[in-house]
Order: structure tokens, then C-alpha cells, then sequence
């Protein structure tokens, strides 16, 4: 079988449902098409193993027909009714559908009144102003399309390191077990963990090529072979990904790696470093320098890494067995893949004061999490048993808020509804986790939290974010932003730029007064760890901690395996420098808590009498616990969110004006 992954399977479903809305097929057969797309999307172990243990027959909604073609998919990397909706219509079509804006709907509309059939021809389209002229679109609706175009260009050829890394290890895991290989890795971008990919390099050390290359061609994940030479190989995979291996000398193998993991900047500072030495360093090694056999400075020395001296002749082959000994041939110490951008890390490395960088074990908690509240897939038991299981010692259960209406977003209602659950629920975990009531709170047009402050002073945690309103100006984005920071309540600003990576570009924000005023005010930075955020980015991540801005990072999980997606955020502050002191969620829960009571004395002292929780043990007697409701109509009673005796006037008005429709995503998940 293809060994594809649930997200690819998923998104043939999703596929299909679009293939059929664009030729006027049924509508119960496209909700059913993206009904599976999300369960396949969501499932909790891979679809293969579900498949074959006879489990995945009891996901709701999938029926025989399903299982029909998931088996057909896994098989042939496509099944037969995705081949002919797909043969029904033009290619472009699907191309044309993965620009922000353009659904299914708008697809159909410029196709069967303009013949448009490709980007080039909606481009062209557009700049000649015919889109404007059909109905539901308009000048402005035109001019965000070219926008929408322009971004989708600079995007096209790369994909997310979320969709290609997973393809990569599964590379890597199947050469490991070739005979005869010694050493398999990664290389390239993907190694260095950059948020998009262009392709996969995959490096093996072994004696003898062949045999690694007869393995490489025959993975059940190759579509086809591109080219084939004596030491080198790159095929596409069924998924589209090209891949690329070299077999390598083991003697040359750390040259090599160090060499095609790059960057190509690095990788000059540390051959004029070299070269400095009297050394030459390449993808075959480290070699004395020379002109016409003749030595150039005298015998060449380096340290190795045990500490000896080492001594060679001229054109001398000197080392290149293993990343380290590349390193301490020009007199510094291993660079993590993460930093080698030649950004300062060559500095770094030679005075030693390299970063100590974070790591997944270091994680004591997830701070951005939703559920069956809202837009989840899980309830929050599940999501607390997951938890349990990576070894956290707290988490925050942040739902959407009312104004996300696609989501179900909890008004205040229903909020203080769902803390009471969430208080029962830690309370009969008896102590073994610590929930924290928390809420992503949208921010709206004019800064106003679409939450009274006095509803928000006695959560525990909250995340505010922009999910609307994202074509404003820099100026009035920006002051939109730090005025909700400003409210006092407001622990971390989620996903800071709004970007979805390949899909949608970050909004017009200035981010260096947003970190400088989260600084002033005590506000943690969000980097949001979902595959098609990673916001903030790993360069404002990097000026964040220069300022002392503490950064939260978190999933934005929408179901339980979600949570295992912070190898992506652990990534990406990595790339940031990022030291476990720096990010607020791998230190203790009363830090957390503490910040948010000291923060809210000094912004906003009226509302202290509403103020969350001391870190302090749940009671050990379990609350009796409900039943988790996915929306509740009609929650239990709670009691009204206690008001203090003289306020002042709140930051915002007590009944804000609701925020416009959402914006629609066309992630997998659907991320507001």
C-alpha cells in the first residue's frame, strides 16, 4: 500500500465534494463527501491501521462505499469516482480553487460565464475588470482576487513542513532498514525545519550504492522515477513531493550532510572560515589547501573533536565522517540545522554563548486548545486524557467566542456553563492535571473584546485573536490590536500576523510595536504550532526574546493528536533561538498565573474581585460530572459573573457590535 497519509486521503474527499458542487451533483453526496474528508482528517490513529482492524467502519459516517474507496486510495494512491469527477472538468479548475476566495461557487460562477479555466485566464480576467461584472462580485471583490493571485504565485511550488516532513521520516524510517545502509538523514530545508519545502533530500551512507538505490525506487510511496544515476536518484512521490537521495561514502557522510543541509549562506561563512585556515571544505570532506601539490601556509592543524591535534599533508583528506568534525575544523563547536542561516549563529558558536534551545520534553502544558464546545472534534475529557498521556502537567481549554459564529463561538452564557464542567472535570482527574478556564477571545473591528472584561477577569487564561476585519490598514490593524492588549485580561495574543501558510498572507500589522507593547504590558506572544500558522514566524520570535517578551506556544488543536502537532512550534522557536525560559508554557502553572493577577492589578485593578484561581490543588472530592455536550442549547444555571462594587468604565462596551462574517480558510481544518 501507498503509504499515504489520513490528511491525503481526507483531502481526496474533499476533492471529490468540490468536483461535484462544480458540476451540480447532489447535495447529500457532497455534505457526505465532506463529512468523511473531516473524519478521515481527525482520525486518532492512521487510517491504514483502522482500516485493517475494522475500526474505521465504525467512524460515523463512513459506510461501505467509503471503506471502498479508502481501501482503492491506499492501494493505488486514487480511487475511480475522484479520477472521473476530476477527467469531467478542466485541471485548471482545482488550481484555480486553491486561491483564497475562490470556492467552489466562485469557481463555477467565472468558469460558465467567462469560460475562465486556469489562473492565468482568472488573472487575466480580472486585470481586464470582467470579473467586476458578475453578479456577487464587484470592484472590490475583483481587486482582493488579484491579490489573492499574487500571493498564490509567490506560494506555488513549495508546501507546508507539516505535509512534508511526515513523507520524509516515513522515507527515512523504511532506508534505515535496508541492509547495508549505516546512516540515513534528512537534508536541505526540511532538515533546517523551514516552514515550507520545496523538496526532500535524503541522505544514506553505505559501501555500495546499489543496493540502496534498488530500495529507494521500489518504496511503495514513489509515483515514478525521474532520473536514476549511479549514487543519486529522484523520483515524485504519489503525493506529488519530489524526493531526491544520495548514497554518500560513510568517510564523506557528515560533509555531505553538513553540505545539503545548508543554508548556501552558512555554508559560505564556514568555507571562507576554512579557507582562512589554509583548509578547503566541501561535500567530500575537509582538505589542506594546496596549489599544484605544493602546501600553502604550512602543515595544516585543526582540533578535533576529542581535543587532539591533528596533522596533514598537503591535498590531504583530513576528516568528514560527521558533522562535528566539519565544525571543529574551523575551530567552533556542532550548529544546530535549526540555526544555520548565517544570522549570527557562526559568532555564537566561536564565543559560546549558542543558544541551549528548547526541546518537545520541555513542554509542561498547552495553552491553545478547542473542543466539542465549539468548532472541536473531542470533547474536553479526551483532550485531557491525551494530555495526560504527552506527559503535561496543565492545559487550556480555549474555545471560540460568540462572535466566530461558524464555530459556535460560547457567548457568556454558555462559557461559565463549560467552566463548571471543567472545574468537575480536574477535580475528578484528582490532581493528575491542571485545566485552566480559558477562551480565544476575538478581537473586533475597533479593539473592543467580543467578551465583557468582567466575564473575561475570571477566566484563567485568555488568548485573544484577530479571526475578521483583516484588510485594514496598518495603522488602525495595528492599533486595533494593542488596544485590546490593553484591556488588562488578555494573557497572549494568538496567531499575531493571521498569515495561513500557501493560503493567505499575514495582515497589514506592524509587529514590532505589537511585541514592544505586549513587553510593556505583560502580554505573552502565541507561537501558534498548527502546520499552516506557525505564527509567529521563527525572525519575530527571535526579536521577542531580545526584548523579554514571553512566548506561549500552542496547537490551536481542534482534536486529541492535534496536541502531538507542538513538534512544529517546537520547530519554529527553535529557528528563533528559543531557550526554555523564554516560552512561557515550559515553566510551572503558578508563573502563568501569577503574571495574569500581577498584570491585571496593574492595568485593570477593578476587576481583581473576579480574578481566576490561585494555583493551589483541586479540591480532592470530584464535583459530580455532566455529560460534555457538543453545543448545549440549554446549559445548568450559572451563576452571573460577579461585578466589582465600583468599577470604572470599561475598555469595552458592554454589548459590542458584532464582528462581520468570518473569513472563509480553505485549511484542511478550516482555521479562522
Amino acid at each position: 500500500m501507498n503509504r499515504l497519509e489520513n490528511a491525503d486521503v481526507a483531502a481526496i474527499f474533499q476533492e471529490m465534494a468540490d468536483l461535484t458542487e462544480l458540476q451540480d451533483g447532489n447535495p447529500f453526496r457532497i455534505r457526505s463527501f465532506r463529512r468523511v474528508a473531516q473524519a478521515l482528517a481527525t482520525l486518532p490513529e492512521h487510517v491504514a491501521t483502522m482500516l485493517a482492524a475494522g475500526t474505521l467502519a465504525k467512524v460515523p459516517g463512513v459506510g461501505e462505499g467509503t471503506l471502498t474507496r479508502v481501501r482503492e486510495i491506499l492501494e493505488t494512491g486514487d480511487c475511480s469516482d475522484h479520477a472521473a469527477l476530476r477527467a469531467a472538468l478542466p485541471a485548471g479548475l482545482l488550481e484555480m480553487m486553491r486561491i483564497e476566495g475562490m470556492g467552489p461557487k466562485t469557481t463555477k460562477l467565472v468558469y460558465t460565464q467567462l469560460g475562465v479555466k486556469s489562473v492565468d485566464e482568472l488573472e487575466a480576467a480580472a486585470q481586464q475588470g470582467h470579473l467586476a461584472k458578475l453578479p456577487r462580485m464587484g470592484e472590490k471583490s475583483q481587486a482582493k482576487l488579484l491579490k489573492a493571485i499574487e500571493a498564490f504565485r509567490r506560494h506555488s511550488g513549495r508546501i507546508r513542513l507539516g505535509d512534508a516532513l511526515p513523507q520524509g521520516l516515513a522515507i527515512a524510517d523504511a532506508m534505515r532498514a535496508v541492509p547495508g545502509i549505516l546512516h540515513v538523514e534528512l537534508a536541505g530545508s526540511c532538515r533546517r525545519r523551514q516552514e515550507t519545502i520545496g523538496d526532500l533530500d535524503v541522505l544514506c551512507a553505505a559501501e555500495e550504492s546499489g543496493p540502496a538505490m534498488d530500495a529507494f525506487c521500489a518504496l511503495p510511496q514513489v509515483g515514478d522515477v525521474i532520473a536514476r544515476g549511479e549514487t543519486q536518484c529522484s523520483v515524485h512521490l504519489a503525493s506529488g513531493l519530489q524526493v531526491d537521495l544520495r548514497v554518500i561514502a560513510p568517510k564523506c557522510f557528515g560533509a555531505a550532510l553538513h553540505y545539503f543541509t545548508g543554508s548556501k549562506m552558512h555554508n559560505i561563512a564556514i568555507r571562507d572560515r576554512a579557507k582562512r585556515r589554509g583548509l578547503k571544505i566541501s561535500e567530500y570532506g575537509v582538505f589542506k589547501e594546496g596549489r599544484d601539490g605544493e602546501e600553502r601556509g604550512g602543515p595544516g592543524e585543526f582540533t578535533s573533536p576529542g581535543g587532539a591535534a591533528v596533522k596533514a599533508a598537503p591535498e590531504e583528506f583530513l576528516c568528514g565522517a560527521t558533522e562535528e568534525e566539519i565544525f571543529a575544523s574551523v575551530g567552533i563547536g556542532y550548529i544546530p540545522p535549526e540555526l544555520r542561516e548565517n544570522l549570527g549563529e557562526i559568532e555564537a558558536a566561536e564565543e559560546g554563548r549558542l543558544p541551549s534551545l528548547i526541546e518537545e520534553r520541555h513542554l509542561r502544558g498547552d495553552l491553545h486548545m478547542h473542543t466539542q464546545w465549539t468548532d472541536g472534534t473531542a470533547s474536553a475529557r479526551e483532550m485531557a486524557e491525551q494530555a495526560i498521556e504527552l506527559g503535561y502537567e496543565y492545559l487550556a481549554i480555549t474555545d471560540h467566542s460568540r462572535s466566530l459564529t461558524v464555530a459556535g463561538g460560547l457567548d457568556e452564557v454558555r462559557l461559565a456553563a463549560q467552566g463548571e464542567e471543567l472545574r468537575a472535570l480536574e477535580a475528578e482527574l484528582g490532581g493528575s492535571l491542571r485545566i485552566l478556564r480559558g477562551i480565544e477571545v476575538d478581537i473586533l473591528a475597533e479593539g473592543d473584546l467580543d467578551l465583557r472584561p468582567e466575564a473575561l477577569a475570571g477566566l484563567d487564561w485568555v488568548v485573544a485573536s484577530v479571526h475578521s476585519h483583516f484588510n485594514l490598514p496598518e495603522e488602525k490593524m495595528t492599533a486595533r490590536v494593542i488596544r485590546a492588549l490593553e484591556s488588562g485580561v488578555v494573557d497572549c495574543l494568538g496567531h499575531p500576523s493571521g498569515r495561513l501558510l500557501g493560503q493567505r498572507d499575514a495582515y497589514a500589522l506592524n509587529l514590532d510595536k505589537v511585541i514592544r507593547a505586549a513587553r510593556d504590558l505583560g502580554v505573552a506572544m502565541e507561537l501558534n504550532a498548527f502546520p499552516d500558522r506557525l505564527d509567529l514566524d521563527a525572525p519575530h520570535c527571535r526579536q521577542a526574546k531580545e526584548l523579554g517578551v514571553a512566548i506561549a506556544i500552542g496547537t490551536d488543536s481542534h482534536a486529541t493528536w492535534h496536541l502531538k502537532k507542538r513538534e512544529y512550534g517546537i520547530a519554529t522557536a527553535r529557528r528563533g533561538w528559543l531557550e526554555p525560559s523564554d516560552v512561557l508554557n515550559a515553566g510551572p502553572l503558578e508563573t502563568i498565573l501569577e503574571r495574569r493577577r500581577e498584570r491585571m492589578a496593574r492595568l485593570c485593578p477593578e476587576l481583581l474581585t473576579t480574578s481566576p484561581r490561585t494555583a493551589a490543588a483541586p479540591p480532592a472530592a470530584p464535583a459530580p460530572a455532566r455529560p460534555e455536550p457538543a453545543k448545549p442549547a440549554k446549559p445548568a444555571k450559572p451563576a452571573k459573573p460577579a461585578k466589582p462594587a465600583t468599577p470604572a468604565k470599561p475598555a469595552t462596551p458592554s454589548t459590542p457590535a458584532r464582528s462581520s462574517k468570518p473569513a472563509r480558510s480553505g485549511s484542511k481544518r478550516k482555521p479562522a
